[in-house]
């Protein structure tokens, strides 16, 4: 079969005209290599593709469990499917041969082609001329009418009877004309073609039916034929959301949207049109929305916003300039409708790289707005991160819920906030600039401004949050604590071994304080960590390279930890007790006296101080007078930095034998107060903070066990108390007003415990005032008030024969105490001594008086000899019994009760001094 020629064979095998003619050569037919790949790369292609998928088939049969007929089956449709793809290459390959001719055939099928679209094209142009043509018919010209118009310039009424415009319609007419078609607009849809639900909202007016959808579009349609199955024809349309409602659409938009419009409604009906215009308004939308983008990025939000749009949907990325975490954009386009509902525009939110599916962002489809729109979705962004901040600080005891505030605004991410509490005076506003997507920390300051540059820098850097409030908690703790005295340890460094013994791990800052007056080794230590501030008293001492820490006490803080100036005062006070209460206890450890800490009964939940019981019968062996418990309790702090403590305790037995009396205790003694219905007391002492009060606890303990011994004495003895105090006792041993005594005990400023007996100027007892107070010391005061009840009368009667007139006396008369029960009474004129001495017979006590130049008063230790002392003959008479009173004579002397002893000593008296005859005219040569 011969083979069809091409164009330029045909040419080159014309017949050879005369070299006369001109020869006309076709041109050249284009070259077509667009699309066109080389075998040799389909080849490598098909080969390497070949290779890995056997590697795969080996790898996949090596650990697959798979029987040997399974691998056999996959081998053999693997081989298949390889052998299929190289049968194709092999024809190719065949072509291949013939490549030259084959693209000359399609170079030629290409040229063909263009031709053939030429014709249609010309087909085309020639229909369109003639349909447009018909709406250029015109009448035939008049031409005489033309001439005589032209040559006289009027026109006849002949002449313009010729063109007699149709009658106008009158009013009636349109409006009956409108009706029926308002009529049968109506009857169409309620009976003929329901209208669609999405078209459920129409009205019908003016011969024509308006159909609304919402936040969409609204558009007029009318018939032009009664048969209720002709077509309807699209008269006008209007967008219905902002901001495209009321403005014009271009001419020849607004004829393409009737022109489809019609071709739709001719063959889809009201559904047709309705998603006809349901897209355009979509794609109308986001272009809108694409534009408003465009516009903002030559606003304020330059160069922080991407925008892409890719078909019908629409990128914006915002914050591209925020670093650290992934990036976050919006996407706006068609969702597919679902549940018989038509599609609609959604948003899909990408937050850092990852879907947010639980939050749907709202879009107002109603005025539609680029930005609010992106400032929505930051504010959502803010809300989120902001919300985060808080919940991750939320179980740090270190923010309370009452110390963070979270403000959130649905659109103005400028009113989202998140307040932190860093100290009772400092406060800061954690916030997102939405543009930008960089932090914010409001009030601006040092501290805050280089915390602001390292979160931005890598935002995920949220503790720099709790650092801040950890420098500036510590700022202000300092400068607080330096205005109210504290010393401020800067140069303290705790070994790293001794810190992890002695400190919670999480503790990240420590602050040493020191009060002035403190020993060097007591300090305050705060730590702050994510746990909140932890206070403690350490005791440290300084190494030659750290600091080392042998105690660390911690402090017990009650409610929110505001270090306030009024906390900072009662730190001071609980520590200054817990160092105080310390010393005590290791007093008491190394006295190996019974103590113990107890909760404070005190009705102050500010000051968490404990109270120190020591038992009683530990500390004070062998006394039985008071109950096994004493409780130390911490009082004040003074001024200088002092402590106030309070022993308390309660005798066995109450004191109510004191009387009126027990009011002088604490009156006389400001540090003890005393109780005498139920025997309790109260010790007071203002010792140095660290300082033990042991030693004056037992000092004052043994006071009140020496005041309750001699208020018992007194109280055995029937005498009045004058005054009674922890060191001092007063009493009244007889009605004569100078018969009283007080008795001191204690230790004294310089350190004496010995006691000391007082006596008035003119007590009858001042004579033997240094033996009484021996007595006091060895024997204790029972004796002493036994001696003063019983010496007595003596004593009184010795003070009457002192208190005689000197011109009355005739004789010398000296009274020398040898002891409390032994009275020398020397006559120097009579050269008489008299011995008194306290004898007890039958458990009675009586005085018996003797002359001392008797043998046995002679003999007697310490009496001066009795050479040239005569014996008292002149008491014969009462020595024998011959002067009788009351008194007993015992040949050698007599004696006499207590009570009548005085009698007695008159009596001698009497007798001593009786003139004795001769010596009366010597009597004034010797005056």
């Amino acid at each position: 079969m011969p083979q069809a020629m091409t164009p330029t064979e045909e040419v080159a095998k014309a017949p050879t005209k005369p070299n006369t003619t001109l020869e006309i050569r076709a041109p050249p037919l284009p070259h077509i290599t667009m699309g066109f790949v080389p075998l040799s790369l389909l080849i490598n292609r098909l080969v390497q593709n070949s290779h890995n998928k056997l590697v795969e088939l080996i790898d996949s049969l090596q650990g697959s469990g798979q029987s040997d007929g399974e691998k056999k089956l996959r081998i053999i449709e693997h081989m298949q499917e390889t052998r299929k793809q190289f049968i194709k290459v092999l024809v190719l390959v065949t072509w291949a041969k013939n490549a030259s001719a084959v693209s000359e055939v399609i170079d030629l099928k290409v040229y063909l082609d263009s031709r053939q679209d030429v014709f249609h094209k010309v087909v085309w142009n020639l229909y369109e001329v003639r349909r447009k043509m018909s709406y250029a018919r015109v009448p035939n010209p008049d031409l005489d009418t033309a001439v005589q118009v032209l040559s006289t310039g009027v026109a006849t009424n002949s002449m313009t009877r010729r063109y007699v415009p149709p009658p106008p319609l009158s009013s009636t007419e349109i409006l009956k004309t409108l009706s029926n078609i308002n009529t049968l607009l109506a009857l169409r849809f309620s009976l003929h073609s329901p209208p669609p639900p999405y078209f459920k909202d129409y009205t019908i007016s003016s011969g024509r039916a308006t159909f609304k959808v919402e936040h969409e579009f609204e558009v007029d349609m009318s018939i032009g034929d009664e048969d209720p199955t002709s077509q309807l024809y699209l008269i006008d349309f209007r967008l219905a959301f902002e901001p495209a409602a009321g403005a014009p659409f271009p001419e020849n938009l607004k004829n393409e949207i009737e022109g489809r419009g019609n071709t739709v409604l001719k063959s889809k009906g009201l559904e047709g049109i309705h998603d006809f215009l349901h897209d355009f308004c979509l794609t109308h939308k986001i272009n809108i929305l694409m534009r408003q983008a465009h516009e903002m990025l030559q606003g304020r939000w330059t160069e922080n916003l991407r925008i892409q749009q890719i078909k019908r949907t629409l990128v914006i990325q915002y914050w591209t300039n925020r670093a650290g975490e992934g990036k976050s954009w919006i996407e706006v386009g068609v969702k597919r409708g679902v549940a018989g509902k038509p599609s609609r525009l959604g948003v899909r939110w990408m937050r850092e790289g990852k879907e947010v599916k639980d939050v749907e962002v709202p879009l107002n489809i109603a005025v539609l707005s680029a930005e609010e729109l992106l400032k929505t979705v930051i504010a959502l962004h803010t809300k989120w991160i902001l919300t985060g901040i808080r919940d991750r600080f939320s179980p740090l005891p270190l923010f309370p819920p009452s110390s963070m505030q979270l403000n959130t605004h649905p659109t103005d991410s400028f009113n989202s906030f998140l307040k932190l509490r860093l100290t009772p005076s400092r406060a800061i506003k954690v916030l997102i600039e939405p543009i930008t997507g960089r932090f914010a920390l409001q009030k601006p300051g040092l501290l805050a401004s280089s915390v602001e540059g390292r979160i931005n820098q890598q935002p995920g850097q949220i503790a720099e949050l709790l650092k801040l409030k950890f420098l500036v908690l510590q700022e202000e703790i300092e400068s607080r604590a330096r205005s109210m005295g504290w010393e401020i340890l800067k140069m303290v460094v705790v070994r790293k071994e001794e810190f992890k013994t002695f400190f919670p791990p999480t503790t990240r800052y420590m602050t040493f304080m020191r009060r002035q007056g403190w020993s060097k080794e007591w300090v305050i230590t705060i730590g702050l960590g994510d746990t909140g501030e932890c206070f403690y008293v350490s005791r440290i001492h300084e190494a030659p390279q750290q600091w080392t820490v042998s105690l660390n006490i911690p402090i017990p803080v009650n409610g929110a930890l505001d270090v306030t100036y009024g906390f900072l005062a009662n730190l001071e006070k609980i520590s200054a007790s817990i160092i105080t209460l310390h010393t005590i206890t290791e007093d008491l450890t190394s006295r190996s006296v019974q103590h113990q800490l107890k909760p404070s009964k005190t009705a102050d939940t500010k000051l968490i101080i404990p109270d120190l019981y020591i038992r009683f019968s530990s500390l004070i062996p062998r006394a039985n007078w008071g109950i096994d418990a004493l409780r130390v309790t911490f009082q004040s702090l003074s001024d200088s930095g002092a402590c106030t403590l309070t022993v308390c305790g309660r005798t066995a037995e109450a004191m109510t034998h004191l009387g009126v009396v027990g009011k002088d205790i604490a009156s006389a003694d400001s540090d003890v107060s005393f109780h005498p219905q139920t025997g309790s007391y109260a010790i007071r002492f203002i010792v140095p903070v660290g300082e033990s009060i042991i030693d004056p606890l037992i000092e004052k303990l043994s006071r009140i066990e020496t005041l309750i011994k001699f208020v018992a004495v007194i109280r055995r003895f029937q005498l009045p108390c004058l005054h009674v105090s922890l060191g001092r006792i007063g009493f009244k041993y007889s009605n004569d007003a100078h018969s009283t005594a007080e008795v001191s005990f204690g230790a004294d400023d310089n350190n004496d415990t010995k006691m000391r007996l007082h006596l008035p100027p003119r007590s009858p007892h001042a004579r033997i005032k240094h033996f009484l107070e021996n007595s006091l010391n060895t024997s204790g005061l029972e004796i002493v008030v036994m001696a003063l009840t019983v010496t007595l009368p003596l004593l009184l009667a010795f003070t009457d024969l002192e208190s005689t007139p000197p011109n009355q006396r005739d004789d010398a008369l000296f009274i020398l105490p040898r002891n409390v029960d032994w009275y020398r009474v020397e006559y120097r004129l009579a050269n008489v001594v008299l011995d008194w001495r306290l004898k007890c017979r039958k458990s009675v006590l009586y005085w018996y008086v003797q002359d001392a130049a008797v043998a046995g008063a002679e003999s007697e230790r310490g009496v001066r000899g009795g050479e040239g002392r005569r014996k008292a003959e002149m008491l014969k008479p009462l020595w024998c019994g011959e002067i009788e009173g009351e008194w007993e004579a015992l040949k050698i002397g007599a004696a006499a009760g207590v009570r009548g002893v005085g009698a007695l000593v008159k009596a001698v008296d009497a007798l001593v001094r009786r003139p004795i005859p001769g010596q009366q005219q010597q009597q004034p040569q010797q005056a």
